[in-house]
């Protein structure tokens, strides 16, 4: 062997050495995060969850092998224990600052709970607490509250006896405020999130090329630059791993005068995000975006200022989305609501014609965790969203500011809904983002 093979047979020895040392560091990184998470979840924003929703007792159920919706909050580890079936993690309040935290049917490699043992011990453990009111991972509208199966209802109500099964509520509103009540570390890890990908969807919408690129090489470039940095789609769709992709493709590819709308999020910890961002290809002879897209787009972003101004903590959801509709409808827009049901929206928007005033819906929906505001807790805000009509805004509240608007283009003889979004957080002080927003259409020669 040449030393010039041997010296480049190192080098890339070398190279790979770095990147496995690169990923085991990313591994740590990720691990410490949501531990730290995790922990000060369960010191500071745990208690209140408990308190003030008048519960002493959270029992939630888990089995083994079979992922929970909420693993990544509580930890533990519940894999292959077929001599320990059914696990429980009981948080009791006994008084005091804290809560008392239990692990029974698993194993507590991170040091976060008070006691361990196997599921054997669940009633003996209550019995001693004597709890009046006992939570319970079961909803009839919260997915990510309803892991309980039905044979693990069934061997946990035979554990606890009939005394206690009838002290057991759902466990919804506790799971909704320890979700939607977050901690500053949460809040740094979304944020780093959205602004990965923030700069990857926008790289990937400048690489294309008019008459050759596809939705699908878009999505799969961008899909490959996550997956370089050990990030997935926030949900996958039915195929592993479908990309997501920019819409606009006439017959298959991107064509001079798309206008190109792509929503996307991505899975990072226990979080996924969901924003969008959208570009026009110039016609030939054109230099710039058609006067009434910029129109659009200019009272898209008034619209949105208005909604940041509107938007504010100690309102339920619904109150919420009144205030919303009266604030926009005061600036002269036209509220086109969208049920997501029927032709409602595309009803009211063929109406409207060519009135040069711009119609809107609204979609603020809970997001940080998952992207989809219904799979996750929280109050969502939009026609369509009635069950989170009741939930109160709260402090440090993670959504997505999302909403569309449709305005009449004259160039193009027609009205065109675009559709805006991105991610914040709600505080006292009021809306905040948690990464650069969407300001511009980027445009593509």
């Amino acid at each position: 062997m040449t030393s010039r093979r041997i010296l480049a047979l190192f080098c890339g020895l070398l190279i790979t050495i770095s990147g496995l040392s690169a990923y085991a560091q990313n591994s740590k990184q990720s691990y410490e995060t949501m531990r730290l998470i995790r922990r000060e979840k369960m010191d500071l924003i745990l208690p209140g969850a408990m308190r003030d929703n008048n519960v002493d007792m959270w029992i939630h159920v888990v089995q083994s092998a079979n992922k929970d919706p909420l693993a990544l909050d509580l930890g533990g580890w519940f894999e292959y224990r077929a001599w320990d079936p059914i696990g429980y993690y009981i948080f009791t309040d006994r008084g005091g600052e804290g809560i008392e935290r239990i692990i029974l049917g698993g194993e507590d490699e991170e040091g976060l709970y008070d006691i361990s043992g196997s599921g054997m011990e669940l009633l003996r453990l209550v019995e001693e607490r004597d709890p009046q009111v006992i939570a319970v991972n079961m909803s009839t509208s919260l997915p990510i509250a309803n892991g309980l199966s039905h044979t693990a209802y069934l061997s946990m109500t035979d554990a606890l006896g009939e005394k206690y099964s009838k002290r057991i509520v759902s466990a919804e509103k506790v799971i909704t405020d320890f979700r939607v009540r977050r901690v500053q570390s949460e809040i740094v890890a979304f944020s780093n999130a959205l602004e990965i990908q923030r700069q990857i969807m926008e790289a990937a919408l400048r690489r294309i090329k008019p008459g050759i690129t596809t939705p699908e090489d878009v999505g799969w470039w961008a899909a490959d630059q996550l997956l370089a940095q050990g990030i997935g789609p926030s949900y996958q769709a039915a195929t592993l791993f479908l990309p997501y992709r920019p819409n606009g493709a006439t017959n298959g590819v991107y064509q001079p005068g798309a206008f190109i709308s792509w929503d996307m999020g991505i899975g990072y910890l226990n979080f996924g995000t969901d924003i969008k961002r959208n570009a026009y290809i110039l016609r030939d002879g054109e230099e710039d975006l058609p006067e009434g897209l910029k129109l659009a787009w200019t009272r898209g972003m008034a619209a949105r200022e208005i909604l940041r101004k509107t938007f504010k903590v100690g309102r339920t959801a619904g109150e919420s989305l009144e205030a919303i509709v009266v604030a926009l409808e005061a600036a002269d827009y036209v509220h086109t609501p969208s049920d997501d049901r029927t032709s409602q929206y595309r009803d009211l928007v063929r109406a409207l014609g060519d009135d040069r005033r711009s119609g809107f819906s609204i979609d603020f929906h809970a997001t940080g965790n998952t992207s989809v505001g219904d799979a996750t807790a929280g109050p969502s805000m939009a026609a369509w969203r009635s069950a989170t009509a009741n939930i109160m805004v709260q402090p440090n509240y993670i959504f997505a500011l999302e909403f569309e608007l449709n305005t009449w283009i004259p160039e193009w003889d027609r009205r065109i809904g675009i559709n805006f979004e991105d991610n914040a957080i709600v505080t006292n002080l009021g809306v905040e983002y948690l990464s650069p927003i969407n300001e511009d259409i980027i445009i593509i020669r």
